[in-house]
């Protein structure tokens, strides 16, 4: 692991830009990094519009991450090889566009949770479902009921898949962005940002 924590600066959500296709589910591995920095979490919130609540599980247990609990919120098509994933809390959104309906899963999912850390995979496949308004309301508010239950967070955000404005409406709500470019990475905390 490398010094992301200390360059982060205390942030407790963070949007990861990076490409879809960089690997690891886009940011290169780094995803599983912000899962586990500061230091390992008690739990593990993973919602997901992009992979498979198997996938999930398995990009968290073929990690280093030691964790008390796993969770996964599958949002479009149903869950598929639950059966085999007993140990795991897996609750589904069966309609992409339902942004109600998944905030108050993750509401719920986020009470039964201590020390959570969540993995929001994709805001750019929720894209393809609403508009940016409304994602940029429900945001809002799902980082409002982060901080409440003291959870740390990143969302996965693919920038070359949307025009500036979007990118940069969407990266204000968070504490700090983590770009990820041809390998490199560039951090910028709330404070730069807004400059």
């Amino acid at each position: 692991m490398c010094d992301l924590p200390e360059r982060l600066d205390g942030a407790t959500n963070t949007v990861l830009c990076a490409p879809s296709m960089s690997g690891h589910a886009g940011g290169g591995g780094l995803c599983t990094e912000l899962l586990q920095a500061p230091e390992p979490p008690g739990s593990v919130l993973w919602v997901t519009y992009t992979r498979s609540p198997s996938a999930c599980v398995e990009a968290v247990r073929s990690s280093s991450i030691e964790t008390a609990s796993l969770s996964v919120i599958a949002v479009g098509e149903a869950p598929t090889g639950a059966d085999s994933l007993s140990s795991v809390s897996i609750d589904s959104v069966s309609t992409p566009s339902d942004l109600t309906g998944l905030g108050i899963t993750l509401s719920q999912r986020l009470s039964d949770c201590e020390d959570v850390v969540v993995c929001f995979d994709s805001l750019t496949a929720v894209l393809q479902y609403v508009e940016l308004e409304p994602l940029y309301e429900f945001l809002h508010a799902v980082v409002g009921h982060l901080h409440a239950a003291d959870a740390r967070a990143h969302f996965h955000l693919d920038p070359s898949a949307h025009d500036s404005q979007t990118v940069d409406a969407v990266t204000s709500l968070f504490d700090a962005a983590v770009y990820v470019r041809d390998g490199d990475r560039e951090i910028r905390t709330r404070k730069t940002l807004q400059e």
